[in-house]
């Protein structure tokens, strides 16, 4: 009697074990502001309370923005570009800034800030531009500290910049539309990046086109071409948005082997 007693039990907790695992797992959602555009989150499983998981996101953010941003007087970067050391934290951008210039033969200048000032899409100065690369790596940070809380299965967005953990999340790319907000492709990313770069959110209109916040370093002026995008599937997010970038100057008919890319035109 113990014996068929203590075999049912077994039998129970395998049947409970087996219920748990084929339930769905709730997907839960944050979303605020930060760096001049908007951010969300979403993950699966375990986690903070929402409240803490919300403060630590935006603290990483603003750590980051006030490191970066050329918009603020007061940042790091700022003071860099009027003659400041720069600070550890710049120091850990600017080099990865500077390798992917090596890696693009030069296609991604992070040294443009007077340039992109000229075309109308920054603060007046000169130096250090980290507006190619800054969002893409400050998702990244974003990243470990969501790890180090717990959080593995997620999903963060900031703008046109996303990272996913270990879970598989579907994430819509949109058309290089100015007008209308059209999901045109969808992929599926797991602990990998991706990040978009066009013309169809910054331009401004000329005789000769549609006039892009990108400079070409080569020719110092704007990418002028029709409305369009080009998204990059990396490892970490801020390759991905430094390689969108570079890929953007150099034109559809580049091909970057080591990358999953998609244009849309």
């Amino acid at each position: 009697m113990i014996k068929r007693v203590a075999i049912i039990g077994i039998f129970v907790v395998v049947f409970v074990l087996l219920l748990w695992r084929a339930m769905p797992t709730q997907e839960r959602s944050l979303h605020g502001h930060a760096m001049g555009c908007e951010w969300s989150l979403k993950w699966r499983g375990t986690a903070p309370k929402s409240t803490a998981l919300e403060h630590e996101v935006s603290q990483v953010l603003e750590q980051w923005e006030q490191v970066m941003s050329t918009w603020r007087a007061d940042s790091d970067l700022s003071r860099f570009n009027q003659g400041a050391p720069a600070s550890p934290e710049l120091k850990r951008v600017i080099e990865l800034a500077e390798n992917m210039s090596q890696q693009s033969a030069g296609a991604f200048d992070p040294y443009l800030l007077e340039k992109v000032h000229q075309a109308g899409f920054a603060p007046a100065g000169k130096g250090l531009d980290l507006s190619g690369i800054g969002k893409g790596f400050a998702v990244d940070r974003v990243a470990e500290r969501l790890r180090s809380l717990g959080v593995n299965d997620f999903l963060f967005q900031l703008a046109g910049e996303t990272i996913a953990g270990d879970g598989a999340w579907d994430v819509a790319i949109e058309a290089p539309d100015p007008a209308v907000r059209t999901i045109t492709k969808r992929v599926k990313l797991q602990n990998q990046a991706l990040a978009t770069s066009g013309n169809y959110r910054q331009y401004q209109r000329s005789d000769q086109g549609i006039v892009s916040h990108i400079i070409d370093p080569r020719t110092g002026k704007s990418v002028i071409r029709p409305f369009s995008s080009v998204t990059v599937i990396a490892s970490d997010c801020a390759h991905a948005d430094a390689w969108s970038t570079a890929l953007f100057v150099l034109g559809k008919e580049h091909q970057e082997p080591t990358l999953q890319v998609i244009w849309q035109e």
